[in-house]
């Protein structure tokens, strides 16, 4: 199993931008090669689910996201979910205040699919790719969350 841990300073008030964040119709917005919802039961709130594609590598991944966990306490957001598919994984999203602004932390564990694998031949690659693709992510909602604010 693969680990990705990045973080990002985003100069907006936490609120915003954990609710942003949250929100499943806004992740293809920000979150690299995810597709748009294509089914979605609840709002981002403790028992959403969100089946929608991934890309990764050219190959499309259907997957189907899950919200395990959304607590919000005075400093800041907790967001935890899991992905289901041939891209399995659990991934923890911290919105921490930081005076005005916010610091988004993204854990994400995952497997990388035996297809993906096939057409790569490498899974180093795949993971660079991953870790990429995060970062760039973490980008776009900092982009995002600061043009709103």
């Amino acid at each position: 199993m693969a680990h990705l841990r990045k973080s990002i300073l985003i100069h907006a008030p936490v609120e915003k931008v954990a609710a942003f964040a949250g929100e499943p119709k806004n992740w293809a917005a920000f979150w690299v090669g995810l597709g748009e919802p294509e089914e979605q039961t609840g709002d981002g709130e403790v028992g959403t689910v969100v089946k929608h594609s991934y890309l990764m590598a050219g190959v499309r991944f259907p997957v189907t996201s899950r919200v395990l966990e959304n607590i919000t306490g005075p400093e800041g957001t907790r967001w935890r979910g899991t992905i289901e598919g041939p891209l399995a994984g659990e991934q923890t999203w911290t919105y921490a205040r930081q005076g005005d602004e916010t610091e988004v932390t993204a854990d994400i564990e995952y497997t990388v699919p035996g297809a993906a694998l096939g057409r790569i031949a490498d899974r180093l690659i795949i993971e660079r790719m991953q870790e990429r693709a995060l970062g760039q992510t973490l980008e776009n909602l900092k982009l995002l969350c600061e043009a709103a604010a």
